[in-house]
């Protein structure tokens, strides 16, 4: 597996969790605090796959 695709399969997480964020903040932001959790498990396995592959 290539550094690029890597790198980009991290920014795809990252920018996932994000969108994810931002959905649910527009919907009812008092589902954020209990989601947050998994947006970082989500974001700690990216760095872990950009770690790992690099």
């Amino acid at each position: 597996m290539s550094r690029v695709f890597a790198l980009l399969l991290a920014v795809f997480f990252v920018a996932a969790a994000v969108a994810g964020l931002l959905g649910l903040a527009l919907l009812d932001v008092r589902t954020i605090p209990p989601i947050t959790g998994t947006c970082a498990l989500i974001l700690t396995l990216a760095a872990l796959a950009v770690a790992v592959l690099h």
